[in-house]
């Protein structure tokens, strides 16, 4: 597993989306709207303030385009914005550019701009590997555009990474982890994973509204995501966000109309890891209710094997009626355990 990279995000919202998605309401989640016009000049005055700042602290990153569909753009707002980019690349400010994209917004032509350029990372926005699922969220494409613009960017030789979403329309838990499976056999570098928030100004937001659709709980959305993303781990491809960044605006009263929103719901995913992993190991050795263990973790690991609030120290005690205590141990790396039963 590679070392995660250093990001600098420029976020453009809607930039270049051929229309709204029923799930989207991009100004709202990125905090700022620079315009159609205004593109160039955020991305520029961006560039800069980055520029700046790693000139200070010496340490380089990607630079990263989000929140729109940038191959989507004009395709001399593309050159124009990759030139800028390029400049600050050649002067090792940035390590190379990274975009997002729809999986069928990358033609033969965008590609053969595109390579023109030191582009480095590609996600894709998934969302789904269900041709129903996409069909009912609307997405305008299918499975096959998955897997085509991934051998495109594969082809290029740049990194690639998968965002998936979890609770469309249309979709079920099984179904999603099919579309996890799926991902995992393309092969990304790396996989991104969202529950499905209702957004006030979105058409999910209409349907909720006439009851026509229903999200997720947040207890569903952790049961979902939690074997998803042991998945991938087990795969070797890192997980590198779970649920939308924390945001003041998304705080605000009426923005999110519903769903499984919460600002640690990545820490929530693998706490309910270690949760289910340690009930196999619990139901291995029959523990006598009563009994005290040591479950001894790494260090960057205790509060996800505690659980959020202890949710997973008082889970255990209920189930399995034994009172656990969670022990960092250097000599321990990644995921690694030890059950220790000492009573």
């Amino acid at each position: 597993m590679s070392p995660r990279k250093i990001i600098y995000p420029v976020f453009l919202p809607h930039a270049g989306c051929p229309f709204q998605c029923i799930y989207c309401n991009q100004r709202t989640v990125v905090s700022c709207d620079p315009g159609t016009t205004g593109i160039l000049d955020k991305v520029e005055a961006d560039l800069t303030a980055y520029a700046e700042r790693i000139g200070g602290t010496g340490i380089p990153g990607e630079i990263a385009f989000f929140g729109g569909t940038f191959s989507a753009l004009e395709p001399a707002l593309i050159e124009s914005i990759l030139a800028a980019a390029s400049v600050h690349v050649e002067r090792g400010i940035f390590t190379g550019i990274r975009f997002s994209t729809r999986p069928d917004c990358l033609g033969i032509e965008v590609m053969d701009l595109l390579s023109r350029f030191p582009v480095r990372t590609v996600e894709l926005g998934v969302q789904s590997l269900s041709n129903h699922v996409l069909q009912r969220s609307l997405r305008g494409y299918c499975a096959t555009s998955v897997h085509d613009s991934a051998k495109r960017v594969r082809n290029a030789g740049w990194d690639l990474g998968i965002q998936l979403m979890a609770g469309l329309p249309g979709d079920t838990q099984g179904t999603f982890l099919e579309s996890v499976r799926k991902a995992i056999e393309i092969g990304p570098d790396f996989l991104r994973i969202y529950p499905t928030l209702v957004l006030e100004g979105t058409a999910l937001a209409d349907s909720y509204r006439k009851m026509s659709y229903t999200p997720l709980s947040l207890d569903e959305a952790v049961t979902w995501v939690a074997p998803a993303y042991a998945a991938a781990l087990g795969a070797g491809i890192p997980v590198i966000r779970m649920g939308l960044h924390a945001d003041p605006l998304l705080e605000k009263s009426g923005v999110v109309l519903a769903g499984p929103y919460h600002p640690a719901f990545g820490h929530m995913v693998k706490s309910r890891c270690w949760r289910d992993r340690m009930d196999e190991e619990f139901a291995l050795f029959a523990p006598i209710g009563g009994a005290e263990v040591i479950l001894r973790v790494p260090p960057n690991r205790v509060s996800e094997a505690i659980g959020h609030g202890r949710s997973n120290l008082r889970y255990w005690k209920s189930r399995w009626g034994i009172n656990v205590k969670v022990s960092k141990d250097t000599n321990l790396a990644g995921a690694d355990a030890l059950v220790e039963r000492i009573a």
